[in-house]
């Protein structure tokens, strides 16, 4: 590997090419902050040549250059290029404004002009909007990197005109005018110079393979890069575009990203479902440890073979990716009515319990069914036994796991995974019920947990959950009618206002009623006209409330006791 390193200010290496940024290179991502403080390092505090780094770039041919490492710096000087040439063009002066737009767009050895930097993932906005010496009469929108760039070159411009005031296009261009805006140009050739002096370290390597290696080595230990940054790199070399305008495998990766976030998922929920993912097929792994996993599962083969992984690991994400995007945003998944009712209550349910443990047996399971391995009939118990599970287990009792948990669910997941057999899928199911029943809390330890559940206007922390409960103990129908619980509330059988609010918010004192009933009907009655009214519209009441002629502290807490082991041992019974 070659390697060329020289000291070279910005002038100079603008003057060398064109520079691409390829497309394993993250977007642009600068935040307002790190605009500030470059424009603030260049400008405000005025450094003599100013050090900004290194950058790292490989040529494909002369005078191109791919860039490897530096592309946010060099995409913000170029939007800094493009409004100081735009605030030139602004007071009247055309000849700077071509001056500065040289180191923006040249023409090439046809005599075309082309752009200096040129990026595809921003295309076509940095070119049309921003870099364009006329701005371009085009449409595009402004996607998550399109916002970037328009947020910085917005503050750019902010920057800029806090030192030279604006001026009015259509003030006439005379003597005075002239004399006037004098000082401004001045600046603005001051700020041109600042820009353009600055310095770094130019490194420039002989071909693009040895640009993935710098890339993977500058990056590995850089705390802003992700896992699937990372990854993303890894397969696109290994999976080169076999048209130049045409790419289709990374159009395949960004349609990924594009999934978890038209769902309104963060990025970080992309490494997250990489991870359980490979948990959920291939093997045990840290989520530090996962790439090099990859890495080595990729690179353990020939070439072809190494490409073909690459290919079909790429697909695999693809197609599962819609599977894990249902297991963590199940609301926004498009449910058949049976599904609504196994699937999507149990997913919801999970989520409720903010437990992540199951996630790949979860994926391996959702994968199964939609690939048609196991039916919605084989689905639904073994769904609802790891709910069962993980309310007893985390919900109720706050169980640490010890780290025992995650292993279990992957290696079972592996299994189902490696199996189309469904004597083998059941068998692996029925495995997996035992070993969770083995892990389960007892039941004096889950009664203490579940009696402390408490609800009132100042206690608010359980109420999901309580709810949750509730909506289980009444089932999915009143008199043979589905009940819409996005609508229920929770009652207080004895107000909030007559008794201690350790009591009166135990779930032994509560029930789920629609919203009219509790506010119109049920009101601040006493427990006797509540349980009255509630049975003249034949709301399914429990012995408790059914034979109660008084409800005081001992019959609530009598109640919750009954609700705890009904729980327990009937309704999330494993």
């Amino acid at each position: 590997m070659k390697i060329e390193a020289n000291d070279k200010e910005v002038q100079d290496i603008f003057a060398l090419g064109y520079f691409k940024i390829p497309r394993f290179q993250r977007p642009y991502s600068w935040t307002d902050e790190e605009v500030i403080n470059f424009w603030d390092d260049v400008v405000i505090r005025d450094y003599e040549h100013y050090f900004i780094g290194s950058m790292v770039v490989y040529q494909t041919e002369k005078p191109y250059y791919g860039i490897v490492d530096g592309q946010q710096r060099l995409t913000t000087i170029t939007l800094m290029l493009a409004a100081i040439r735009n605030a030139f063009l602004d007071y009247g002066d055309e000849n700077l404004a071509k001056g500065v737009h040289q180191y923006i767009e040249k023409a090439n050895i046809d005599n075309i002009p082309e752009y200096v930097l040129n990026s595809e993932t921003s295309f076509p906005y940095l070119q049309g909007y921003i870099q364009s010496f006329n701005k371009a009469e085009i449409q595009c929108n402004v996607g998550n990197e399109e916002q970037n760039l328009k947020s910085a070159f917005e503050l750019i411009n902010k920057k800029l005109y806090a030192i030279i005031p604006k001026v009015d296009s259509n003030e006439p261009y005379n003597d005075l005018f002239e004399e006037r805006i004098s000082p401004i140009l001045e600046t603005l050739k001051s700020l041109r110079k600042k820009v353009l002096s600055l310095k770094l370290v130019f490194i420039q390597l002989d071909n693009e393979d040895d640009a993935y290696l710098i890339f993977e080595t500058l990056n590995t230990r850089a705390k802003d890069l992700t896992t699937p940054d990372l990854v993303k790199n890894l397969l696109l070399q290994k999976l080169r575009a076999s048209n130049v305008t045409l790419d289709t495998f990374k159009l395949i990766w960004n349609g990924i990203l594009e999934k978890f976030d038209n769902n309104g998922l963060e990025q970080t929920v992309v490494e997250s479902f990489l991870y359980h993912h490979w948990l959920s097929k291939y093997g045990d792994t840290t989520q530090k440890q996962l790439f090099g996993e990859i890495k080595k599962y990729i690179d353990s083969s020939s070439k072809n073979d190494s490409e073909n992984k690459s290919r079909l690991l790429l697909l695999e994400f693809q197609k599962n990716s819609d599977y894990y995007v249902s297991i963590v945003s199940p609301d926004n998944h498009q449910w058949s009515p049976e599904e609504k009712n196994s699937i999507y209550q149990s997913l919801k349910a999970l989520r409720l319990f903010n437990v992540k443990q199951q996630t790949s047996m979860i994926l391996s399971l959702i994968r199964a069914y939609r690939e048609i391995k196991i039916t919605l009939k084989a689905l639904r118990p073994i769904l609802w036994k790891i709910e069962c599970f993980h309310f007893i287990f985390n919900s109720i009792t706050s169980q640490r796991s010890s780290g025992s948990i995650a292993p279990l669910y992957s290696k079972y997941a592996q299994e189902l995974s490696n199996t189309e057999n469904s004597d083998k899928i059941q068998s692996i199911n029925t495995n997996l019920v035992r070993k969770l029943k083995e892990k389960l809390p007892s039941f004096d330890e889950f009664e203490v947990d579940f009696m402390d559940l408490i609800y009132t206007k100042n206690k608010q922390r359980d109420k999901k959950v309580i709810q949750y409960i509730l909506e289980k103990f009444i089932g999915q129908n009143i008199n043979g009618l589905p009940i819409d619980y996005n609508s229920a509330s929770i009652e207080h059988l004895l107000a909030q206002s007559k008794g201690d609010e350790e009591i009166v918010g135990s779930i032994g004192n509560l029930i789920l009623v629609d919203k009219t009933t509790n506010s119109e009907e049920l009101k601040n009655y006493d427990f006797l006209k509540k349980i009255e009214i509630l049975k003249d519209k034949n709301y399914p009441l429990d012995e408790h409330l059914l034979n109660a002629t008084q409800w005081t502290e001992e019959e609530i807490k009598e109640r919750g006791k009954a609700m705890s082991h009904k729980a327990y041992n009937e309704i999330w019974k494993l």
